[in-house]
């Protein structure tokens, strides 16, 4: 009996101490989201995003302490944001990295279970195939946290060389963007592995080489920087004769399409209230909610003629996937935009946009170029994509 009133007196303290703490925790979310709403761009909003990062370390120290304090008596699984105004990820463990030969791909199964079991893949399935046509002379690359998985590999596609990438992560924070010197309209370029060496990447690759043209919506950092309005041919405008991708805070794609009219205000509104971070501006949109889609004509990329082309999907929640075609060493590739549309279809993409290709396609894994670069170089860029980890350093574990 005594031993009955001791364990009911333990869960009671146990049931209180649990009370306390989502108490707390209901009251700091309470005071974040009196500060977490998104205005449009200028002085108001840099304040805001303060106050966001700010609130993202508040996430992510209250709600892991929470999961240290719970101990034994609940589980809940930490959470990790990356501020917004990081100039750099944090650097990823050097732990998780690790490659396999493609004789070895079923080895890469067990890396996925980790992420199975961790909740990482929230009940979603990988791509990734062990027994896909792998290009003869490659290998595969992986890396895994408890806030990312990355694998890379090269996989023979309709007869070429295809480098592939597919990344789950555990925040929208984790993918993103960066441009040269930080800086929106930055004339200076830098080579992609230069400007990845900067921010910590667990893979990057190369984005929409916005410097390089004058048309289309760029929008950095909640920043509605360029939409240009002027007349670009008889019926299309600088702004909308290129389709756009806008990825908001949780890491969800939208786009925009050819001919369709907004104005400045219009695009500013979409933003602030689908919580945009920042634009890609190149494309075509190559698949969209499921269907494939058809392009005869671009004034972006040559999108008819045979040629190295890259290309980004998201398959499901925090779930992307990234396939650039390149000149293998023997053998050119010769894909128009309608190839790629198809390729990234038929690996069951739903919603997957065109980014710059030719010798702009590039993918980096551990600071060096994965894929074969077309003339056997990199090209200067003005900006990147990349997926990172949010585990702090201070967190990583030697």
């Amino acid at each position: 009996m005594a031993r009955r009133k001791r364990e009911s007196t333990a869960k009671r303290v146990g049931y209180v101490f649990l009370s306390l703490i989502f108490a707390v925790i209901a009251l700091l979310l309470l005071a974040r989201l009196g500060m977490s709403f998104h205005p449009g761009t200028g002085p108001a909003a840099a304040a805001v995003r303060g106050s966001t990062d700010l609130g993202a370390q508040l996430d992510n120290s209250f709600s892991n302490s929470k999961a240290e304090a719970l101990g034994s008596i609940a589980t809940i699984k930490k959470h990790y944001v990356i501020p917004e105004d990081a100039l750099a990820a944090p650097v990823p463990d050097p732990n998780g990295f690790g490659t396999v030969s493609i004789a070895e791909a079923d080895k890469v199964m067990a890396v996925i279970d980790k992420a199975r079991k961790s909740g990482l893949l929230d009940g979603q399935e990988v791509l990734f195939n062990p027994n896909a046509d792998f290009y003869q002379d490659s290998f595969i690359g992986y890396y895994y946290d408890e806030t990312i998985l990355m694998i890379i590999w090269k996989e023979v596609i309709n007869g070429n060389t295809c480098s592939c990438c597919e990344v789950k992560i555990a925040d929208g924070s984790q993918i993103r963007r960066k441009i040269a010197d930080d800086t929106l309209g930055s004339p200076v370029w830098y080579y992609a592995s230069d400007l990845a060496r900067t921010v910590n990447p667990v893979v990057a690759m190369n984005a929409d080489f916005y410097m390089f043209r004058d048309f289309g919506i760029v929008a950095y950092q909640r920043q509605l920087w360029r939409m240009d309005e002027s007349t670009y041919t008889g019926q299309y405008k600088k702004y909308n004769c290129v389709e756009t991708c806008f990825v908001d805070a949780n890491g969800d794609f939208h786009f925009t399409h050819l001919l369709e009219e907004h104005s400045r205000n219009e695009i500013q509104d979409f933003m602030a209230s689908n919580d945009i971070l920042f634009s890609l501006s190149f494309g075509p949109v190559l698949v969209e909610n499921g269907e494939l889609k058809s392009c005869d004509w671009y004034p972006a990329g040559e999108p008819t003629r045979g040629d190295s082309r890259a290309a980004i999907g998201q398959v499901d929640k925090l779930h992307y996937f990234y396939l650039s075609v390149n000149h293998a060493p023997e053998k050119a590739a010769l894909w128009t935009v309608n190839d790629m549309a198809r390729a990234m279809y038929d690996k069951g993409i739903p919603n997957a946009y065109g980014l710059d290709g030719g010798q702009t396609s590039e993918i980096l894994f551990q600071g060096v170029p994965f894929n074969h670069i077309d003339y056997d170089a990199e090209r200067t860029v003005s900006d990147i994509l990349y997926f990172a980890s949010a585990v702090p350093n201070r967190e990583v574990t030697p």
